[in-house]
Order: structure tokens, then C-alpha cells, then sequence
């Protein structure tokens, strides 16, 4: 039989050790796919390694891309089942120079309205908005810290099967362009 001072010092270990290893992630994982980031913590300063420090639970994979690839001469990547609580697709980074030159993230047809309406609460009113059609995408987009967002506010599921938030460097001439298209 066990005497209760042992008991009581095998349950505290024991406690401790399930303690040790939730703060370590090792039990009662979140979800690596879930990602809520502010996405004013992104820079054109950042590098790979920066952006994978960031979010070490995505778990990016990174590569080349093809030689003449406007969005940048490497991209990271991964698989995403939400942003901020939003269903989401995938998100990939694009460097140019070895630096963050754009992101985005894709978000499925059912989730629009709620990434249109995350988007008005994180970064109020856009700054700009395309009244007409061009290249059958109509945007809207933020000046936010290091950035531009870009997003299609118009919801058609027979056009594409998803939206895609782009984050876009304010040096990029890609920003600019779209900033004044009208």
C-alpha cells in the first residue's frame, strides 16, 4: 500500500509533468494549421528565416520558382485551415532580393464575407477602392504598417473557388499601381 505522503508526491510529478509538457506544446497541441497573425509584423526586411521564426508551426516549405516569376525568385509555403478563425486554404511568401516582397493567403467562396468583414475591423475603411473591373477583379485595398492589403470585395463563387488577401511591400511598383487603378 502506498502512504499518502508518496501518493501525494507521485500525483505532484505527475502534475508537473503534464504541466511541462502542455507549456511545450507536446500535449494538447493547437492547431499548426490555425494562423493569427498580426499582419503588420510583416516587413520587406524580413528574410526566410525571419518569416519562419514567426510562425514556427506552419511549418513552410520553401523553393525556387521559375526563372521571370514577377512575384519573387523564391517562395515559402504551407497549408492553412484558418486565419484569425477564417477558413483558409494555403498562404505563401514570395522574396525578391532575399527579402519579403509579397504574400498572400487564400481564402475559400464560403469565407469571404467574414475576411471582408475582419479586414474592415482590423484596418477600418480602405484607403482605395477599383471602381471598375480589371483583369475580371475588382480590389480594395489598406495602407497598413509595412504594406498594402489587397482583396476582391465582390463574392462570386461560380467566378473563382477562392479570394486571396495579398499583402504587397509599399516599394513594390505592383502596390503602387494597383493603389491607383481606378
Amino acid at each position: 500500500m502506498i502512504k499518502p505522503l508518496k501518493f501525494l508526491g507521485v500525483l505532484l510529478l505527475l502534475a508537473l509533468a503534464v504541466f511541462l509538457a502542455h507549456s511545450r506544446g507536446l500535449l494538447f497541441r493547437k492547431d499548426p494549421l490555425a494562423l493569427s497573425v498580426d499582419l503588420n509584423q510583416f516587413s520587406s526586411r524580413m528574410g526566410e528565416a525571419e518569416v519562419q521564426q514567426l510562425l514556427p508551426t506552419l511549418g513552410l516549405k520553401c523553393a525556387g520558382t521559375e526563372p521571370g516569376f514577377s512575384l519573387g525568385s523564391r517562395v515559402c509555403y504551407a497549408n492553412l485551415n484558418s486565419f484569425h478563425g477564417i477558413e483558409a486554404k494555403q498562404i505563401a511568401f514570395f522574396f525578391k532580393r532575399t527579402k519579403l516582397a509579397n504574400f498572400k493567403i487564400d481564402i475559400p467562396w464560403q469565407s469571404h464575407q467574414r475576411m471582408l468583414d475582419k479586414l474592415h475591423e482590423d484596418y477600418g475603411a480602405p484607403a482605395h477602392e477599383q471602381k471598375e473591373l480589371h483583369g475580371g477583379v475588382r480590389l480594395m485595398g489598406w495602407r497598413i504598417k509595412e504594406g498594402n492589403l489587397f482583396y476582391n470585395p465582390v463574392e462570386d463563387r461560380n467566378a473563382v473557388e477562392w479570394n486571396t488577401l495579398l499583402w504587397i511591400d509599399h516599394k513594390e511598383p505592383s502596390a503602387k499601381a494597383m493603389m491607383e487603378a481606378r
